[in-house]
């Protein structure tokens, strides 16, 4: 039996078809779990920050605790093949910090309210990149959620922004990994 042309390019589409949504999966069950931990840190951090907007430092524990966690977390998911790349992350987290210290030594935000926006946004801005990139499209819907959840909370009245960032944000990142998972 010989396959058509149509047949083969019918077949070979399929194949690509099929490459391209275990890609996809992949991606999505190695993101989920940074999300939920993100969406837990965010939860507490920003409902901390409502509750007790003096002691708001905590965010550099949750942060440095929530860095370690995604990296545990990475390590463990990661094919031991790939761990020649360890110092590109770290290389990258270093880089990302340095030009977020330069961004608010420059545009520095306004006030508490305008830096608590400022990192859901940057992190929708990177979710929305990876799912550009690797066709992930549950990637990109949840980067453009944040970003008009984040907004929304943003205009409202300033008093509630962290408890909306912390109920709504940190929610979102939390179901956000709850439904990559479910792929």
């Amino acid at each position: 039996m010989t396959l058509t042309r149509a047949e083969a390019q019918d077949t070979l589409r399929a194949i690509s078809h099929t490459e391209h949504r275990s890609s996809a999966a992949y991606g999505y069950q190695m993101s989920a779990p940074h999300l939920i931990l993100w969406g837990v840190i965010w939860v507490i951090g920003y409902g901390f920050s409502y509750w007790q907007p003096e002691r708001s430092q905590i965010w550099l524990a949750l942060v440095a605790g929530g860095v370690l966690g995604s990296m545990i977390i990475g390590r463990r998911l990661r094919p031991a093949a790939a761990g020649s790349r360890d110092w590109r992350y770290l290389a990258t987290v270093a880089a990302l910090a340095i030009f977020i210290t330069v961004l608010f030594v420059i545009l520095t935000p306004r006030g508490p309210r305008g830096a608590g926006a400022f990192f859901p946004v940057l992190a929708a801005f990177y979710y929305s990149l990876i799912g550009i990139w690797t066709r992930g499209s549950r990637m990109t819907v949840l980067g453009v959620a944040l970003v008009v959840l984040t907004l929304s909370g943003f205009v409202f009245p300033p008093q509630f922004f962290t408890l909306w960032m912390a109920i709504v944000g940190g929610g979102g990142l939390i179901l956000g990994g709850l439904w990559l998972r479910s792929v």
